[in-house]
């Protein structure tokens, strides 16, 4: 039923510099500009491969007083991002130009680095090239170079087993041959789950990830969930339509959120694949609040 991962979402201090990072740095193409739906006054933006794929996206809220993040007992921690063999060194030389300090791990073949907001990313070469309707075309990256999409989400917990358990039984990921890590029914996405026994709480702030999407085909399998969830006394947050997409919020045994999106109908649902990103998009829903939302909004581009 789940597909992989839909998008991870964080947040980040400034809209300006988190854009010129995955755009410029990154490569990725900004596929949408829209707000917080709970907030309006809150920023929200996408970024992906060209056609702005579930599987390629990461998402910020900007918080523009936003503090410092402290990863103490549960937290999501390193995202990491597939590249195509043998692109390592031209990545490490990358983020070296823009004066980005990276190191790599040589065992698990990953180059490990922070975004502005020190959100820790790191990036894996597979057998693989992005395909060429997906590659972004705004970037000095060839398309043999440029990130393909996400490789592994990872959450650090105190009850590891309680977290691996809801994800086998309730999303029916499975079990790969690495301990710890399950993968979803295409093995597009790995999920893996780390063990941290910190007695102090973690705080949010720039650079918490807030949450992790995974995906389902349909609003029907989505209902199925729904319904699991209620026969299993899962907290759920929202059932929620979202516009682009529809989506279930619950809580993993550890207090962390997990969502669930439909594939579609995707951010093409109010702007042409050639011009996303290009404006304020809003959902039908909030449309006759876009005076004011365009209002309390910079200009940060």
């Amino acid at each position: 039923m789940i597909k992989g991962l839909h998008h991870i979402s964080a947040f980040t201090k400034s809209a300006k510099t988190n854009h010129y990072f995955y755009t410029v740095v990154l490569g990725l193409r900004f596929v949408k500009s829209t707000v917080n739906q709970e907030n309006i006054s809150i920023r929200h933006l996408f970024y992906g491969d060209y056609q702005g794929n579930p599987g390629t996206l990461l998402t910020f809220f900007e918080l523009k007083r936003a503090g410092r993040s402290y990863n103490e007992t549960n937290y999501f921690s390193t995202i990491t991002l597939k590249i195509p063999k043998g692109t390592l060194s031209y990545w490490k030389t990358r983020l070296a130009h823009f004066s980005i300090e990276s190191h790599v791990d040589l065992e698990n073949q990953r180059l490990f680095f922070k975004d502005p907001d020190q959100m820790e990313l790191s990036l894996i070469e597979v057998d693989d090239i992005i395909l060429t309707e997906n590659a972004t075309k705004h970037s000095d990256i060839p398309q043999s170079n440029q990130i393909i999409d996400i490789f592994e989400a990872e959450l650090t917990v105190k009850r590891p087993d309680e977290t691996l358990s809801f994800l086998k039984t309730f999303l029916g990921l499975t079990p790969t041959n690495q301990h710890s890590q399950l993968k979803d029914t295409q093995q597009s996405a790995l999920t893996f789950v780390g063990s941290n026994k910190k007695s102090s709480l973690s705080r949010m702030g720039r650079g918490s990830i807030d949450h992790i999407a995974y995906t389902v085909s349909s609003a029907k399998e989505l209902e199925e969930l729904y319904q699991k969830a209620v026969h299993h006394h899962i907290i759920i947050e929202q059932y929620i339509e979202r516009g682009y997409f529809k989506s279930l919020y619950v809580k993993e045994p550890n207090g962390l959120r997990i969502e669930i999106a439909t594939e579609t109908p995707g951010f093409t649902l109010d702007e042409p694949i050639e011009a996303l990103g290009n404006k304020l998009a809003l959902p039908i829903f909030l449309e006759n609040k876009r005076a004011v939302i365009e209002a309390q909004l910079e200009d940060f581009q």
